[in-house]
């Protein structure tokens, strides 16, 4: 991945963050849940860093590192996210 694709997607994650916890702005210390967030919001944002990274982070992964910097750093090693198929 180039330093441009790199700084974009971590300049899209971050900005899901703010989204999902009303913050103005993201430290890589950031505790998620210090910030406000709880199980649901945890759940809100892996699904929308599947859904807009398609990155395959997991409810989990938030919850077990709730740090920022842990995050990027578990994130940027998953792979692409599966699109789901739809089924007639």
């Amino acid at each position: 991945m180039s330093d441009v694709q790199d700084r974009t997607w971590v300049t899209q994650l971050e900005e899901l963050w703010m989204e999902v916890l009303g913050v103005d702005e993201v430290d890589d210390e950031d505790d998620f849940f210090d910030l406000g967030g709880h199980s649901l919001s945890a759940l809100r944002l892996s699904t929308l860093i599947r859904q807009e990274l398609n990155l395959a982070v997991m409810f989990g992964h938030v919850l077990e590192n709730p740090r920022f910097a842990d995050l990027r750093e578990i994130a940027s090693q998953l792979p692409a996210d599966k699109p789901i198929e739809e089924t007639v």
